[in-house]
């Protein structure tokens, strides 16, 4: 019998980042795509775009039981953070910067907590309840699942966070 580590290597192709479900392949996501990921055992299932923008403003957002979203970001500069915030927010990296000063001089909340590393990031949205983050495709686990965007999944065409 397969493991799902093995069966994930079989099914690999270049290009294709392959999660693996509970009952077999859940998402085949285009290498170029930020995914949005969640705790496996989460209701949510599916964000809008304009709701990411808000949760990633630090701006509360519901899930599907009614208890808050947390967003979790990757550090300051780093390639899927540049993108995401491109893509999402549709800031650059110096207009993020003067977006949470200008809040922090007002007294408001500031920017959802950056994890420094990938593994740990990945490892804490897979056992706290409620929290969320963008990977690109390649960096998806087993362990996380994935949320649709805009009701479209990273493989449908015109998924909001696709990189090409």
């Amino acid at each position: 019998m397969l493991s799902r580590r093995s069966t994930l290597m079989a099914l690999s192709t270049p290009g294709l980042m392959l999660a693996l479900g509970d009952l077999g392949l859940v998402h085949a996501a285009p290498a170029n795509a930020l995914v949005i990921v969640t705790q496996k055992s989460s209701a949510l299932s599916d964000l809008t775009l304009r709701e990411l923008k808000r949760l990633y403003q630090s701006e509360q957002v519901n899930g599907p039981d009614g208890t808050p979203i947390i967003p979790l970001n990757r550090p300051t500069g780093s390639p899927a953070r540049v993108a995401f915030d491109q893509l999402v927010l549709k800031m650059d990296p110096d207009e993020v910067g003067r977006y949470w000063i200008d809040r922090k001089i007002r007294g408001q909340t500031g920017a959802p907590k950056a994890i420094p590393s990938l593994d740990l990031l990945r490892r804490a949205v897979a056992s706290v309840a409620g929290t969320l983050t963008y990977l690109s495709a390649a960096e998806v686990t087993a362990d996380l699942k994935v949320v649709s965007v805009d009701g479209k999944s990273p493989t449908d065409a015109g998924y909001p966070l696709s990189l090409a």
